[in-house]
């Protein structure tokens, strides 16, 4: 007998894509994306294209294992839930005994997790028994939320269907073709209305290549970038109004902006002059903007000391501006860095996203 079975993909993606199982004899054996899901369209990610054969794969995970020789020589033996639990919870009791409750720190990953599983969670009732440390428990998302919250009012952005109906779409530290293949066509439909892409990356990726106009800022100058972009609206009378109305406004232009200037952002950002300027009007005068951000601004050394800033002053963030000291913030962060060089080449990444390209793009 062959039924159909819809569901959703249990990734932590926020495309939340809803897909169709097709079922033989009670077996799954087709997996596709749900046409009548408008965000997913007909296809899956290549992440999530094979998930029937993870599932069946025979390094796939079936039972608990506990390591039996050094870290990193790779030899497990099989153990039973019942020891694993029983094991994990003695370890959770000698260190809370020895060291205090707080001494156990839950930390949020990413992959396949859901409401009921891990710290995000249930697993928030087990952490709060036990009078573990109550804190920040992952570091996605932990700096942009506050931003956002303080600006916005809310965490999540605008509905990723509305921009089709931009007239300008920013895509600032995010490769999209590559890595979000459920919100490109949305931004290719906004280019097809008269909408002109812009991408603020220090890559030419494969969605900087298929822009509009490309600023090629040096890599962690994205505050400056944005500051210059405000001046720049100020001093021209390009402010919304509403936002002149909007709480902390006044502080925020006389103590912040006050100091910037097109021409110091570009020098920061190692862009022309002209390419911020033009970047203001054209985002103050062409219709709604669509601004997407990427995970990039927060992936950095300092993301940990900027989220327990971030964290400190949620409860005051609506009442007020929060403005930091750079130059503390920067020799905290130099205190950070640990010793010798620090060296990720990402230089062949997009290449090899390239190389597996997802369907549906182009």
């Amino acid at each position: 007998m062959i039924e159909t079975i819809v569901g959703a993909c249990p990734l932590d993606c926020p495309d939340a894509c809803s897909w169709i199982v097709t079922l033989q004899d009670g077996v799954p054996v087709k997996l596709r994306g749900n046409p009548d899901h408008p965000h997913t369209g007909k296809g899956l990610c290549v992440k999530v294209n094979p998930y029937l054969e993870y599932t069946r794969h025979p390094d796939r995970l079936l039972h608990p294992l506990r390591r039996v020789g050094q870290k990193g020589e790779g030899r497990f033996e099989q153990i039973t839930w019942d020891e694993a639990l029983t094991e994990i919870a003695q370890r959770l009791g000698e260190v809370s005994d020895e060291f205090g409750s707080e001494a156990i720190w839950p930390y949020l990953g990413t992959g396949t997790i859901g409401y009921i599983q891990g710290v995000g969670g249930a697993g928030k009732r087990l952490f709060h028994a036990i009078g573990a440390s109550r804190h920040s428990a992952n570091i996605c998302s932990a700096v942009a939320y506050p931003g956002l919250e303080y600006t916005s009012g809310l965490g999540p952005s605008m509905d990723p269907m509305d921009i089709q109906h931009a007239g300008v779409v920013v895509i600032w530290g995010a490769n999209t073709v590559s890595t979000n293949q459920h919100l490109w066509p949305f931004i290719r439909e906004a280019q097809k209305g008269g909408a002109e892409l812009v991408v603020i990356d220090p890559v030419a990726t494969r969605t900087a290549r298929r822009a509009d106009r490309h600023l090629a800022i040096r890599p962690g100058t994205d505050g400056a970038l944005a500051l210059g972009l405000m001046a720049h609206m100020n001093t021209s009378g390009l402010v919304d109004a509403g936002a002149r109305e909007g709480l902390g406004w006044a502080e925020f232009r006389d103590e912040v902006l006050a100091a910037w200037s097109p021409e110091r952002a570009a020098a920061e950002c190692d862009v022309e002059v002209n390419e911020i300027i033009e970047l203001a009007e054209l985002m103050a005068g062409a219709g709604p903007t669509a601004i997407r951000l990427g995970m990039g601004m927060q992936r950095h050394a300092a993301s940990h000391l900027l989220s327990a800033i971030a964290d400190r002053r949620l409860q005051t963030i609506r009442r007020r501006p929060v403005l930091f000291d750079r130059a503390a913030v920067q020799a905290e962060c130099r205190q950070a860095q640990p010793p010798g060089p620090r060296t990720i080449d990402n230089s062949r990444a997009d290449d090899d996203q390239a190389r597996s390209r997802a369907p549906g793009t182009r």
